[in-house]
């Protein structure tokens, strides 16, 4: 290839010192008779562009909450954008620049920080067309879709204890004051309330950190299980349902029989298939679907108006769950 850049002139060689531009070269591309890339005409319109800004599209859930934004956005009358956020600082960044170039409008999952950002605040200043999916911003009053989570922690726990358990176990990778842990909390608090259990009879551990899939936790599940006598473990992700199960596998912990689990989301395991377990529906693509319709009305129709849309959940009920084996 340099050669073929030294013959045209346009680098220099020299041995023991390397390959230089011609200064005296000004290169143009050349422009084939039957080019790929066709001139258009300046008078064409320009097709919207929009956002869909996500923590991370890693696992199906997300996926599917973005090909519900995309459903409602006609391929050939709109281009789509998706951005990974990943933390508060992205997130801040892709705003910033969508701002500056010519992003029509945003659907945005948003980070879980405790103040929202200039950019949020700017958008809502500007009437900027904006919709948050998932979770919404206290004092930022923009539209937004998001899961009934209260009413998923009461299906969870009702759930469990109508089959006899007695004493709950609620795991979390994330921390209680996170958005949708904050209100699952809420939701199983106040029905552990309403059926007489006792606070102290359902055990919260935050911060559980299983995606290295080892066995650190081990003595924890079996203290739980053996020592405080745990028999019914709700679980704030898929993944996390996902690695208790195989845990339990391994420590000889029947599933169902000694405990039941129930996890938000569908979880997936190498040793069982995904209806083998109870879980929360929250209609990811549904939510992520009326957030894109939303702002496309928004787009086309000026629609100026605030919606809130809370989709209410739905309780799975398969294999995982079951009445206590005495």
């Amino acid at each position: 290839a340099l050669n073929e850049l030294k013959n045209e002139g346009i680098v220099e060689r020299f041995p023991n010192k390397g390959t230089f531009v011609s200064e005296s070269t000004a290169f143009t591309a050349p422009i084939e008779e039957n080019s790929f890339y066709e001139q258009t005409d300046t008078t064409e319109t320009l097709l919207p562009e929009i956002a869909c800004i996500i923590p991370s599209i890693q696992d199906l859930f997300s996926l599917s909450m973005v090909n519900g934004v995309l459903s409602a956005f006609p391929e050939n009358e709109y281009i789509c954008h998706i951005f990974q956020s990943r933390n508060p600082q992205i997130e801040n960044y892709l705003l910033k620049r969508c701002l500056e170039t010519n992003i029509t409008g945003i659907v945005l999952f948003p980070q879980d920080q405790p103040f929202f950002s200039n950019e949020l605040l700017f958008m809502k200043l500007q009437k900027y067309p904006l919709v948050l999916l998932d979770r919404y911003l206290p004092r930022l009053d923009t539209s937004y879709v998001i899961a009934d989570n209260r009413s998923a922690g009461s299906l969870c726990l009702q759930h469990l204890h109508q089959l006899g358990h007695q004493r709950f176990a609620f795991l979390t990778s994330s921390e209680r004051h996170t958005f949708s842990i904050k209100y699952r909390l809420d939701g199983i608090y106040s029905t552990a309330e309403q059926l007489n259990i006792p606070e102290s009879s359902i055990y919260l551990i935050e911060h559980f950190m299983y995606m290295d899939k080892s066995n650190k936790y081990d003595d924890l599940l079996v203290k739980l299980v053996k020592e405080e006598k745990i028999t019914g473990f709700i679980t704030a992700e898929s993944g996390l349902c996902a690695y208790l199960y195989e845990r339990f596998h391994d420590l000889k912990i029947s599933v169902p029989g000694t405990v039941s689990l129930v996890s938000f989301d569908k979880p997936t395991t190498d040793q069982k298939c995904s209806d083998f377990f109870t879980h929360i529906n929250q209609s990811e693509y549904l939510m992520g679907q009326e957030a894109g319709k939303i702002l496309r009305n928004r787009i086309e129709q000026n629609d100026m108006n605030i919606y809130h849309r809370i989709v209410a959940p739905k309780l799975e009920v398969h294999h995982s769950t079951g009445s206590i084996v005495l």
